[in-house]
């Protein structure tokens, strides 16, 4: 691992912290895959929510946690979130509500 990706794992540490809280709110044993840690085995508690959300999935630091297997075109777009939390670290979170609108619509994986 190279010194910045290195850096940038230490700087989300807080949010993958968080996304494991969140990821045991889905009942459910995690899997790591392409260096994530995901929770999609089955639509249960959190995942559940996202469904009723019509919602797929949503990364918060290192973790995945999805209503459907992650793996293909969902597994990229959900590593695209991984890349931005380890530039990002502590501010992805309020800086992707404010760019997705708080108020104005859920959010979207």
């Amino acid at each position: 691992m190279r010194p910045v990706e290195l850096l940038g794992f230490f700087w989300t540490v807080p949010n993958t912290f968080l996304g494991i809280l969140l990821g045991l709110l889905t009942f459910q044993a995690p899997r790591m895959h392409g260096g994530a840690i995901v929770f999609d085995r089955a639509p249960r508690g959190l995942t559940r929510l996202l469904r009723a959300m019509h919602r797929t999935a949503m990364t918060v630091g290192f973790v995945i946690v999805a209503a459907v297997p992650v793996e293909g075109r969902l597994l990229a777009h959900e590593r695209h979130h991984i890349r931005q939390y380890t530039q990002w670290g502590p501010f992805f979170i309020p800086v992707y509500l404010v760019k997705h609108g708080l108020t104005t619509s859920p959010l979207r994986a």
